[in-house]
Parts: C-alpha cells; structure tokens; sequence
C-alpha cells in the first residue's frame, strides 16, 4: 500500500479529551491500592482494521481495576468518548462489575477502529490503557453526548479517566461532563458570627454515604438546546455565547415542582430537563442537593480555608471564579479560571446554582445525606454571581432571594449544575483514595480506510502525488499522498 500518513491541520478544532490525566486530588492515604498497567502494544488487521491491544495490569490488592482504552495521534487524544467500540478485558461502567478486569499478563482488548473512525488514516498513533483501583473512582469521569438530540431515544454515556479537552468546542456543546465525588464526612456551614436562623450557621457534620457524580461545570447555553431544543436566552443572544452558563431559566422547568419526594408527573414529564436527562440515559441525575453542593465545591478544604469571604487573587475567589471584583458586570464562558482541586470550574460566582433543597435553617445535629427543609417557599440556589460581592462567592452562602429563590423565577444571574446519584461508595473506603496506572504503545500507523480508493480516486494514481485530500470527517484529518 502507498505511504499514506494523516497529519492534522495546524488550526483543526480538537473534539475530545485531552491525553493528560489528572492527579489525585484528595490526596490517597497510606492504605492506597495501587495499580500498574505495562507492556502495551498494538497491531492492526489489515482486512477488518480491528486493533488488537496488549497490556499487562497488576494491582497491589491482587483485586480486579476498572480499565478503560484512550488513542492518541501526535501525542493528542482523539477523544475516548469516540473509542467505544471495543470488548476483552475493557471496563464499561463502574456499576458493571462484570466488566471490571482481573490482574494478569497478556490481557487484551479489540478495538473496532473502522466502526467508530470510519475514512480515517493516523501517524504516530499510540493507544493508552488506563486501569484505576476500583475501591474508589478517583478522578473518573462520566460523559452523556446530547449530539443526538431531544428527538432521540437514548444518549449515548461513556466512562474514562481522562481529563476533558476545555478547549475543545464539545466540551461545553454535544458532551456534558461529570466528575465522580468521593462519598466522605464534611464540617457543612461556617461560622461568621451571625447567629440568625437563615445563616450558614451552625456548622454540622455531614456524611454523604454515596459516591455521586457531579457537572465539571454549569449547564451551559449550547448545552441548553440540545437539552430542550430552544435557545435559554433568546436567539439574538445567543451568538458567541454558546459557553456561557445558561441563565433565564427557572427551577420548575429544570426539575419541576416537588422535593423532597417524587412528583411523578414530573420525573416522567420529558419536557423537564431531568427527567428528559433520566429518561435518555436511565442514570439517576437531578439536581445537587445543597449538601452535595457544598462538599464538591469545597473539594477537600474545610471552613474558610479559601479565604472563602475575600477576593484576594491569592486565596479568594478571583482565582476561581467571577464575582463583583472581577467579572466587570457581565457573565464569562465556563472553564477560563483555575480549576478546584477536584477539578471543578466556575463553582465560585459566574451564575449562581439551584440546589433541589427548599431553603430552610441548619439542623445543629450530624446528618448523613440531608434533603433540607421538608416545605417551603424558596429553592436555595449557591456560589455567589458575576454581579455579586465577596461575601457571596464562596462555598457556604445560601441565597434565599424573596423575588430571586421562587420556583417560577428566571434570572440572569441562576443556572445550574447537574449530578448523577450511584448506589455506591463507603466512606471508609473514600478515605484510602485510589492510584491509577496507565501504560503507552509504541507509535505507529493505525488505518481505517478502504484499501482500494480514497474520495473516489485510486491511492496509486500518479496525478495525486503530494496533493492533499481532505476526507471531510469530523477530525478534520488532512490526508498527504506521497
């Protein structure tokens, strides 16, 4: 076959992940499992262009580790939510522990490259196998691609330890991002002297018993159309701000009417972003309670550890996020500040969020995942707003406007984040955190296109010497004959 090598074009949009990982963020404790994946190696049919991988996978436990597949070109990933097509020793989602992958020598996965990267031919292509200790999910991801549609049946979920591309336009687009948060004890609220009863006193202990997945950031605009099909802020508002958080939206139409419980007019109720999210994916998403909230935005650090009530660039919110300081007024894309530890954006100012919680006065007992206030009037919403001081971007203020915390309420400065509930985690095993190991291949060419022609010209042909024939897939690969 002609030497036919992809290079991808200088300014080409990325469509996935990025092929670094994350650290661990929280911090794994001297009981940490520990994972080592090695000896990665491919080959390519040259009939059927399936990828054989090869890996060996040991643990410190001799337990079984969640494993996942990533390909790269050019040091670049491609994106794992479009490596999917894959079976063997390959994990699928964490609640499947049947797909979770003894230690041993010689593991192998086969990927079907020509099904999920049709036309498309890559150099210096590498695959990357990841394997993450399955005593706690640290730094997994979960991604639900809306490219389909309202109109469509399902939504499509993938699981990865990769980190996203935030530069990529999918990110805040076609692909919602969520993080998996450690269940753990947290020290919820904060003492700043006032002792009213709609305070963020008193500090109470507070168990969330469950690991839960929580948006890496604020629903955003675009997000929001392919959700409901509609522009959130009008069309004319809607041009180059497709990565702005989506605001003017309310509570009801979000989620519906009645928490704590289950109205289920409205979980069934399609037309509700939720149950439109629950219906499509068969996952648990809602709305985060005010506890989970707090314990993802906080990531780890207690009380006013961030000099929660400053906006000093060093410690405050400045750093993280887009209040009254810095915002100059007006809202901002999501992801163009630092991260949280948990690798969270916009947590702080930006919008505010709504929580599922009725707003009501603290309990002084411990509490193991609270629900809040049992009626109400208000919807708590948290993180403080682009239009708002200090005292308000920070993890523990409540708002309770009378006009602004109604259900019905649509304000420019309220959006929203989603979580997904999971029937695991322990606490105990949260603190021991989790190590992950990931292993490269060598480079080398991965191919999917037919032998025989190329956009309908045969690869032989003396006319297509160094000429460039772009193959008009959504990597936009530039092809370059010699």
């Amino acid at each position: 076959m002609n030497n036919i090598r992809a290079i991808l074009r200088a300014n080409r949009p990325r469509t996935g992940m990025a092929a670094a990982f994350a650290a661990i963020a929280a911090g794994a404790a001297s009981a940490t499992v520990t994972v080592s994946v090695s000896n990665v190696a491919f080959t390519q049919d040259a009939a059927s262009h399936d990828v054989k991988v090869t890996y060996d996978l040991v643990t410190s436990d001799g337990e079984p580790a969640f494993v996942s597949l990533d390909v790269l070109t050019n040091g670049v990933s491609v994106g794992a939510t479009r490596v999917k097509s894959v079976i063997g020793d390959v994990s699928t989602t964490p609640a499947d522990t049947a797909s979770l992958v003894e230690p041993g020598t010689g593991k192998s996965i086969v990927w079907k490259a020509r099904a999920d990267l049709p036309n498309v031919g890559l150099t210096d292509a590498a695959v990357r196998v990841t394997a993450l200790a399955t005593n706690h999910f640290e730094g997994l991801y979960m991604v639900v691609d809306l490219s389909r549609g309202k109109d469509s049946t399902y939504w499509p979920v993938q699981y990865t330890a990769c980190k996203p591309d935030i530069n990529s336009p999918a990110f805040y687009t076609t692909e919602l991002w969520l993080r998996r948060v450690p269940a753990g004890t947290f020290a919820m609220g904060y003492d700043n002297g006032d002792t009213r009863a709609d305070s963020c006193e008193p500090v109470h202990n507070v168990t969330l018993s469950r690991d839960f997945y929580c948006g890496v950031v604020p629903v955003t605009r675009a997000q929001y159309v392919y959700l409901r099909n509609e522009y959130p802020n009008g069309k004319d508002d809607f041009e180059g701000k497709e990565a702005y958080p989506v605001t003017l939206v309310n509570y009801v139409q979000f989620r519906g009417t009645n928490w704590p419980g289950e109205n289920q007019d409205d979980i069934g109720n399609d037309n509700r972003v939720i149950a439109r999210l629950r219906n499509k994916t068969t996952l648990q998403f809602d709305l985060p309670t005010e506890a989970q909230w707090e314990y993802a935005c906080r990531a780890g650090h207690s009380g006013d550890e961030l000099n929660d009530g400053s906006a000093s660039a060093n410690n405050g919110y400045a750093a993280l996020g887009w209040g009254q300081a810095n915002a100059k007024g007006v809202p901002h894309p999501v992801a163009k500040l630092k991260p949280s530890d948990w690798d969270f954006y916009d947590f702080y100012g930006n919008v505010l969020e709504f929580c599922r919680d009725w707003y009501g006065a603290y309990s002084v007992d411990d509490a193991t995942d609270p629900v809040g206030a049992t009626s109400g009037t208000l919807r708590v919403s948290r993180g403080g707003a682009y239009t708002l001081n200090a005292s308000a971007c920070n993890s523990y203020y409540r708002r309770h406007s009378d006009t602004q915390n109604v259900p019905n309420a649509q304000t420019e400065i309220n959006g929203f984040r989603v979580v997904v509930e999971t029937d695991e985690g322990d606490a105990a095993q949260a603190a021991q955190g989790a190590q992950r190991g990931f292993g490269d291949s060598e480079v080398g060419f991965l191919e999917t296109r037919p032998a025989a022609t190329l956009a309908g010209w045969r690869l032989g042909s003396e006319a297509l010497a160094d000429s460039y024939i772009d193959t008009a897939t959504d990597l936009a690969f530039v092809l370059v004959v010699r």
